[in-house]
């Protein structure tokens, strides 16, 4: 199936409550604005801008595959690519300003991405491939000032859940091959970037906390 690509900047909306809605509900559970599409076309993609120059540009490679984007505050950028013939989900919210997130699954098989951020100035960069069976998911949320998370997940059935509270923090992360599950939390700010690494079948836990 031919690729398509939709691009969209802020327009009008009508303005919702975010704050601490914005957290509390599920983004699942939210509203999107379907962008508009040709008649022929199945695929899914939703888009909701509040605010001024907010930027995003979503890719897709087949109808099996749903992009949804939710942008509050000013200057957020979005990217998502899906490609291949995998059953990719991906659903972004960013409230604030000066945010940036780019997205990329690939493979014929599931993936899930749930991303969220709040604050000005953080980073998401997740890159997510599976052929499988099982499918590989992520779920990212960042509060704060000038954080950045980066993950990697190449392979499938790999899980991993990166929490990331405070400013001027950094995570890293790669799971490579299958049946990884990592589970990463920081409170604090200025923490140190502990860059994890994942071969396979592996299970990790982590908390690194500090008062900044």
């Amino acid at each position: 199936m031919t690729k398509r690509s939709i691009r969209s900047t802020t327009a009008a909306a009508v303005p919702l409550l975010l704050g601490a809605a914005f957290v509390a509900v599920p983004l699942s559970a939210q509203t999107f604005t379907p962008v508009e599409t040709p008649s022929t076309s199945n695929f899914n993609v939703f888009v909701e801008q509040i605010g001024e120059r907010h930027e995003a540009t979503i890719e897709q490679s087949s109808n099996t595959q749903t992009a949804e984007v939710r942008q509050e505050g000013s200057d957020n950028e979005a990217t998502l690519e899906q490609n291949d013939n995998g059953s990719h989900i991906a659903v972004l919210g960013q409230d604030g300003a000066g945010n940036t997130a780019e997205v990329a699954q690939s493979g014929d098989g599931e993936a899930v991405a749930n991303l969220i951020q709040q604050g000005d100035n953080n980073t998401i960069l997740l890159s997510q491939t599976d052929n499988g069976l099982l499918g590989t998911a992520a779920e990212i949320a960042q509060s704060g000032n000038d954080n950045m998370i980066g993950l990697v997940q190449d392979g499938s059935d790999n899980q991993a859940r990166l929490v990331q509270n405070g400013n001027n923090n950094t995570m890293t992360a790669s799971q490579l091959n299958s049946g990884n599950r990592l589970e990463w939390v920081q409170d604090g700010s200025g923490l140190s970037d502990m860059t994890v690494e994942q071969t396979g079948g592996q299970t990790m836990f982590i908390l690194q906390t500090n008062g900044g």
